[in-house]
């Protein structure tokens, strides 16, 4: 991480990385692909072993060779959206942050540095999340699957939140649990620490540089030897 500017802000992925996600993404998916087929996308086509982000690009590529319009398309991501949102603002009851989360924001926050959310979950689901388990009180942006065109891992969503929080990519730092994290920060050019979790495809990040901790709490102390080292 050296060579890089003075550190101001720190982003956070949200689901399994400051919170115990409870959201049901088999029905989330099944609820989609279902939904999408109905539409027109060929049968077979999509699975349920694939991301939200690839469920959607396939099924647009397949909606396209079958020549429907770009004002059809954007109908069936807005109900595809919906499909998304409703599911994940079902398990807003069963939702708790990670332990220490709370302590860690805390502690940036009195450094001054800013807290960013970037997420691939909806913003109401975002908002209420943080709001539930506390943590709301020390994030200064929240940017959310629908708050932009492209969500992770495309860039777009990565310089969408550094111009809330107005900060350059070389100022901030991104914290998260999987590889679309470590893509979206590779390509926008932020600096990637992964959290680790037992349920990770270390191999989908051989590419990609990042530095590694065991725990969220770990992060202050990260912060602290970037300090240190300049």
């Amino acid at each position: 991480m050296r060579g890089r500017g003075f550190l101001k802000a720190v982003i956070f992925d949200l689901d399994e990385t400051l919170i115990h996600c409870r959201v049901d993404f088999k029905k989330m998916k099944a609820l989609t692909i279902a939904f999408l087929q109905q539409t027109g996308v060929t049968p077979g086509l999509l699975n349920d072993g694939m991301l939200n982000f690839e469920i959607m690009r396939l099924a647009v590529a397949d909606l396209r060779g079958k020549s429907f319009s770009e004002n059809a398309i954007r109908r069936v991501r807005a109900n595809v959206t919906k499909i998304m949102n409703n599911v994940e603002l079902e398990s807003l009851g069963g939702v708790t942050a990670m332990e220490g989360a709370k302590e860690t924001l805390k502690a940036l926050k009195s450094r001054g540095l800013k807290i960013g959310i970037m997420t691939n979950g909806c913003h109401e689901y975002a908002e209420k999340v943080l709001s539930k388990v506390g943590l709301n009180r020390y994030v200064d942006a929240v940017a959310a699957r629908d708050d932009v065109e492209k969500p992770k891992p495309d860039p777009e969503h990565a310089f969408h939140l550094l111009k809330l929080l107005g900060v350059s990519a070389t100022e901030a730092l991104f914290i998260g649990d999987h590889w679309l994290d470590a893509e979206c920060a590779k390509r926008a050019g932020l600096a990637f620490v992964l959290v680790k979790n037992r349920m990770q495809d270390v191999e989908a990040l051989k590419d990609h540089p990042y530095q590694a901790v065991n725990s969220i709490k770990d992060i202050v102390n990260l912060v602290n030897g970037m300090d240190a080292n300049g």
